[in-house]
């Protein structure tokens, strides 16, 4: 009996610990394929739901109809700095497309630290060599580019009323220009502009020269679709029916009394016209444009405060029209040459079908008004002083009187400010490419409501940062650390 005591027999015989170890080896297997196949089919039906307060609202209803109708890959590509502070919510609602879709594509390069990739994204699209921050969508050939600028709505209120000098970002509005930008790519009809000749205009042929529109009708085709021609309105040439759009760039010779009745006629049909007349502008649009509510002042303007070397004049002073609204925060201003006053006057009908003129930029206060006479000396008696406006846009339409819809203008004194030498200075490339697209009926996608911004705001000193950072760093781990020793110690006892 004591030797049975010291010796007992096994516990478990050779065979049931074979048995056992299988039975476990087949269990962990079945648990293995079992994850595998709820990843499989978690991957092909999912639903995401967000547990934090500042969540991801879901993609518009419109938006999911756009994405189910796109027949061909859509590229994206987020030609961006991860250190802007855009990049993130850019990126999580790229990804929820291509969630929704899976011809979406998406591609992101850092154009600071992947310089090849940088290199062959602007082969590939055409793009100037200074370009930064934009969001590119292409489908084949096709592409369009949404820029940083365009995809925040801000709180100015404070800064217009003098209280602060900080402008907040209230909300972001990268749904609605993305699915518009996809919507463009997408649409069948075929947009075509028609660019004035005949009367000393900028030479749009050539992208060497300092003041031709070589730049501009680049912009024109690769940036917004359209397909330009150039025209004559001698004789009895009325504006082409497949118009979308008519630009009128620096006519420095009187347009015939014929002309500008072909134009008005345009105008009354629901004609988009882009209207930029710089200082000395002798056009003779100066009558018809007083019919739409536009008066254009025969004066120079200058503005202390928006001075570049004396020879620019440099124009913040935004209104919140939808053209202009993506610059209203920003320091950086529509960079003009030989500006002249172009301000909303009474027009000449009455009533609910007259058409509407907002500014779009003016001057500071300390604009000044200059009549062109032969001293070019400000002059209290005759010149005015003050906010100026430089740029409106009118609208009339949707109203029996008029024919064929809406009409749209954008009238500018300038012409130069959007010339080969200047097109790339600040915001005037994308004050162009906005007018373009509100002119054209592009504007960002109504149904889309923008996402409010939450802010949280912490102040810490610096023994507190550092404090957080041993915490973060070193704490956490250490605890972690900690519990795990003292489950091995314990099993070890």
């Amino acid at each position: 009996m004591p030797d049975d005591l010291d010796n007992p027999p096994p516990s478990f015989s050779a065979a049931r610990k074979l048995g056992t170890g299988f039975g476990v080896l087949v269990g962990v297997a079945a648990f293995l394929a079992i994850v595998v196949m709820v990843n499989f089919l978690a991957a092909r039906n999912f639903r995401r739901v967000s547990l934090s307060e500042d969540r991801v609202p879901p993609l518009a209803p419109v938006t999911l109809q756009v994405l189910a109708a796109l027949t061909n890959d859509l590229h994206v590509t987020l030609y961006f700095d991860p250190d802007e502070t855009l990049y993130a919510p850019i990126l999580q609602s790229l990804r929820q497309y291509a969630n929704a879709s899976a011809r979406v594509k998406i591609t992101t390069v850092d154009y600071q630290r992947e310089p090849d990739k940088a290199t062959e994204t602007q082969r590939k699209h055409n793009l100037p060599p200074n370009i930064k921050d934009i969001v590119i969508f292409a489908i084949a050939d096709r592409s369009r580019i949404v820029r940083q600028g365009e995809l925040s709505e801000y709180d100015t209120s404070k800064l217009l009323s003098g209280q602060s000098q900080a402008v907040k970002r209230k909300s972001f509005t990268g749904e609605s220009y993305f699915t518009s930008a996809i919507l463009t790519l997408m649409e069948s009809r075929k947009l075509t502009t028609y660019y004035l000749r005949g009367h000393n205009e900028h030479d749009p042929t050539t992208a060497g020269t300092r003041t031709g529109y070589g730049k501009f009708i680049e912009l024109l085709q690769r940036g917004n679709g359209l397909t330009p021609f150039g025209l004559s309105l001698a004789g009895t040439n009325p504006v082409p029916a497949d118009c979308s759009l008519l630009v009128i760039a620096g006519p420095f010779t009187p347009l015939h009394a014929d002309e500008v009745n072909q134009l008005n006629n345009y105008l009354n049909r629901g004609g988009r016209a882009l209207v930029l007349l710089p200082e000395n502008s002798n056009s003779g649009l100066e009558p018809l444009l007083r019919t739409w509510g536009v008066e254009l002042g025969d004066d120079r303007i200058t503005d202390e405060a928006g001075s570049r070397e004396g020879s620019f004049v440099i124009l913040k002073n935004y209104s919140d029209h939808d053209i202009v609204r993506p610059f209203g925060p920003t320091q950086d201003g529509l960079v003009v040459a030989t500006p002249r006053s172009v301000t909303p006057r009474s027009p000449t009908s009455a009533g609910s079908d007259a058409p509407q003129v907002r500014v779009l930029v003016s001057t500071s206060p300390s604009g000044k008004a200059i009549g062109n006479r032969g001293s070019r000396q400000f002059d209290p008696r005759v010149d005015k002083a003050g906010v100026i406006s430089v740029a409106v846009a009118v609208e009339r339409g949707g109203l029996s009187s008029v024919e064929g819809g809406s009409t749209r203008m954008v009238v500018v004194g300038d012409s130069f400010f959007l010339g080969n030498a200047m097109i790339e200075n600040s915001v005037n490339r994308d004050f162009a490419a906005n007018a373009i697209n509100w002119l054209v009926d592009r504007p960002k996608l109504v149904g889309i409501a923008p996402q409010v911004v939450r802010e949280y705001q912490f102040n810490m000193t610096d023994a507190q940062t550092r404090s957080v950072q041993w915490i973060l760093l070193a704490g956490v781990p250490g605890t972690i650390l900690g519990f795990g020793l003292l489950v091995w110690w314990r099993r070890q006892v």
